[in-house]
């Protein structure tokens, strides 16, 4: 399960970025009516914003998100009322499944096979809506109107009700116990906005200030995620080297900074692989990101990693780097080797040391601490050297 902090974390902006529109559709009578007038046209430019981004950037998931999201505003704007009725009832049972399944699949290259897969898929999709719309089945629809609860969820049909509530314990579920929080819990929201905005159609206003809260749900997931690739290391979920360096230009006049290297890691991936050799490295960045006293850890590159301790001196910090080391060469981790499995155990080796008036800049302390490294192997490993 994802620490809660985390999710709460993850989950602040949608929360906000829902509270925010879903108060201004409820006072807005209190608000100047211009800012009603102009919601189309910051729909569509936000829209073409994202889709141009998204495209640029290579984030196909949120164009493929998108594009059926501003067919059905256009088809509600524009279609007679009892085509957009017939639009309300497809688009209320099918786009928080399409949510769903572009949540679930990663991230591929337009252009590989389950990039044109997914094009065929929502074209496939949006034809077929399109095709109920204009041609309306009335036996689809009778089934689709099929009573379920009691009391009548109007305008939302019972089985679009269903499907909601399946589609939000899916999301709700990946948001506790998917790691790609930064997707789950702005997609949550997304569903709930969708959810609220066909609920409340009726409302002025309503449809229009929930599709474009799911715009902006989606345009700040667009820019957090283009940050976590920049920042963040994809296999360990760590800050990367670039956001060590980003936070190295902000520290104060003392820190201590430790570099580690996992111990015999090349012997280790020539034995049982580098699949394997992936799971240990994301078991030691687990381990080091849960650092005390202050500390940051960074994956600097390969079995090699960084943690910063600001405002703290090397004795100080010594104590955390030392726990770490213990907390890891206690730790067993299974591997299978020749069909059988066993348990192994993974040692690091540590180089820690604190800025000094001698030191030009903080590379020349990462520098220092590399070779406390150095003589941490070259005392028998599984050590933390102070220098």
């Amino acid at each position: 399960m994802n620490p809660l902090k985390s999710i709460a974390t993850n989950m602040a902006i949608p929360f906000f970025i829902f509270l925010f529109f879903a108060i201004a559709t409820y006072t807005q009578d209190r608000l100047p009516n211009f800012l009603f007038t102009i919601i189309p046209y910051l729909f569509y430019a936000l829209s073409t914003a994202i889709l141009w981004v998204s495209w640029h950037f290579n984030r196909n998931k949120f164009i493929f998100v998108l594009i059926p999201l501003v067919l059905i505003y256009i088809g509600f704007e524009y279609l007679s009322p009892s085509k957009a009725i017939h639009l309300f009832l497809y688009a209320s049972l099918l786009y928080p499944m399409h949510l769903l399944i572009f949540l679930i699949f990663k991230e591929r290259g337009l252009f590989s096979v389950w990039g044109l897969l997914k094009v065929v898929f929502t074209a496939a999709i949006i034809a077929l809506v399109l095709y109920l719309v204009y041609y309306p089945n009335a036996a689809i629809e009778s089934f689709l109107k099929l009573k379920i609860f009691a009391i009548s969820p109007y305008p939302l049909k019972d089985i679009s009700v269903v499907i909601g509530i399946l589609a939000l314990f899916i999301a709700t579920a990946m948001v506790m116990f998917n790691r790609l929080l930064i997707y789950n819990g702005t997609f949550l929201f997304i569903l709930i906005s969708f959810y609220c905005g066909l609920y409340f159609i009726k409302t002025p206003n309503a449809l229009d200030m929930a599709f474009l809260s799911i715009d902006v749900m989606i345009f700040i997931l667009l820019i957090r995620e283009t940050y976590r690739l920049a920042f963040y290391d994809e296999l360990t979920s760590m800050p990367g080297r670039r956001a060590l360096v980003e936070d190295m230009a902000k520290l104060g006049r003392k820190y201590a900074l430790a570099m580690i290297d996992i111990d015999h890691f090349k012997k280790f991936n020539d034995t049982y692989g580098h699949d394997t050799g992936d799971e240990v490295l994301k078991m030691v960045a687990a381990k080091l990101l849960d650092v005390s006293g202050g500390g940051k850890a960074y994956r600097y590159g390969g079995e090699e990693f960084t943690i910063l301790f600001s405002s703290k001196d090397a004795a100080e910090s010594f104590v955390y780097v030392d726990v770490l080391r213990e907390t890891i060469a206690t730790t067993g981790f299974m591997v299978r080797n020749r069909k059988k499995e066993k348990k192994i155990f993974i040692n690091i080796s540590a180089g820690l040391v604190q800025n000094s008036p001698k030191d030009k800049d903080p590379f020349a302390v990462m520098k220092r601490a590399d070779n406390a490294l150095y003589k941490a192997k070259e005392a028998g490993r599984n050590k933390v050297i102070k220098a």
